[in-house]
C-alpha cells in the first residue's frame, strides 16, 4: 500500500521499479522535519499567489513565503495566442505548426507534453523541406542539441522535457509553441497521486498543467532585451473553466484564435 510498482520492458531487458506511493510522505519525515532552513526560489512556485500546491507536493506543512514583481514589462515584449484544434485531426494540427515555424523563419522552441506527440510531429515534418534545421530531443545528447540550437539563430528545437531549465536569450528563441496543454501522464506515479485525493482533476491534473504551462512560457523572455510570441495550442472542447484558469496565470492578455 505504501509503494508504486511497475515493470518497464524493451527488447533486451525488463526493469522492476519500486518507489514510494507519495514522495511527500518521505520528504516530510526525512528532510523537512530537520531543524534547519530550506529556501526555494523560482518564478513558478506559486499558483494564484498561493504556495500550497508545491508545499503539499513536497510534504512541507509549515512555511513562510513571499513573491516579488517580475522585472520584465511583458505587455511590451510578449504576445500570447491560444489556438484550439480538433484533437482528431492530428495531421492538420501538425501542418499548422509547421506553417507557424515557417512564418517565424525558425528561431522556435516546440514543447510537447509527450514523446508520442513529438514523434508524430517529427514524422510529418520529415516529409517537408525547410530553410533551417529542426532538432529533436533524443537525436543526440541533449546538451549538444541545445548548443546547436543556440548557435544557429534560425534553427528549431523540439522537446518534451525542456519545459524548465532552458535558458536561451536572444534571437535564437523568439517563438515558443506549446503543442498541447501539459497535463500529467497517466503513469503509475500520477495514478497513485490521483488515488490519494478526493478531486483528482482539480487537486492533481489542473495544478500540474498550469505549473508546467507557466514553466514553458518562461522559456521566452530571459533578458530585458528579449521579445516574442507564445502559441498555446489546445483541444477545441477545452472547458470554459480550464480556459479561464489558463488566462489567470498568463503574464499578458491572450489573443484567442479561431
Amino acid at each position: 500500500d505504501n509503494a508504486v510498482v511497475w515493470v518497464e520492458k524493451d527488447e533486451v531487458k525488463s526493469i522492476l521499479v519500486v518507489m514510494p506511493r507519495l514522495v511527500s510522505d518521505i520528504l516530510s519525515k526525512e528532510v523537512f522535519d530537520k531543524k534547519m532552513p530550506y529556501i526555494f526560489s523560482s518564478a513558478t512556485l506559486s499558483e494564484g499567489g498561493s504556495f500550497d500546491y508545491i508545499a503539499k507536493s513536497l510534504g512541507i506543512e509549515d512555511y513562510t513565503s513571499f513573491s516579488v514583481d517580475s522585472p520584465f514589462d511583458y505587455d511590451e515584449v510578449m504576445k500570447i495566442k491560444i489556438t484550439p484544434f480538433d484533437k482528431e485531426r492530428v495531421a492538420e494540427k501538425n501542418k499548422a505548426v509547421l506553417q507557424m515555424i515557417r512564418e517565424n523563419n525558425g528561431s522556435s522552441l516546440l514543447l510537447f507534453p509527450s514523446l508520442e506527440e513529438m514523434e508524430a510531429f517529427k514524422q510529418q515534418s520529415m516529409q517537408e523541406q525547410f530553410d533551417f534545421p529542426i532538432f529533436f530531443e533524443g537525436e543526440e545528447e541533449i546538451s549538444k542539441i541545445v548548443k546547436q540550437f543556440q548557435s544557429d539563430e534560425a534553427s528549431v528545437l523540439c522537446s518534451y522535457h525542456l519545459w524548465e531549465g532552458l535558458d536561451i536569450p536572444g534571437q535564437s528563441l523568439n517563438n515558443v509553441i506549446i503543442f498541447n496543454l501539459p497535463y500529467p501522464p497517466n503513469d503509475p506515479v500520477f495514478q497513485a497521486k490521483r488515488g490519494a485525493v478526493k478531486d483528482p482533476f482539480h487537486e492533481v491534473d489542473m495544478p500540474y498543467m498550469l505549473l508546467r504551462l507557466r514553466q514553458g512560457i518562461g522559456r521566452l523572455i530571459r533578458t530585458s532585451s528579449d521579445e516574442g510570441t507564445v502559441h498555446i495550442l489546445c483541444d477545441q472542447d477545452v472547458s470554459p473553466e480550464v480556459l479561464q484558469s489558463i488566462k489567470e496565470v498568463l503574464p499578458v492578455e491572450p489573443e484567442i484564435q479561431g
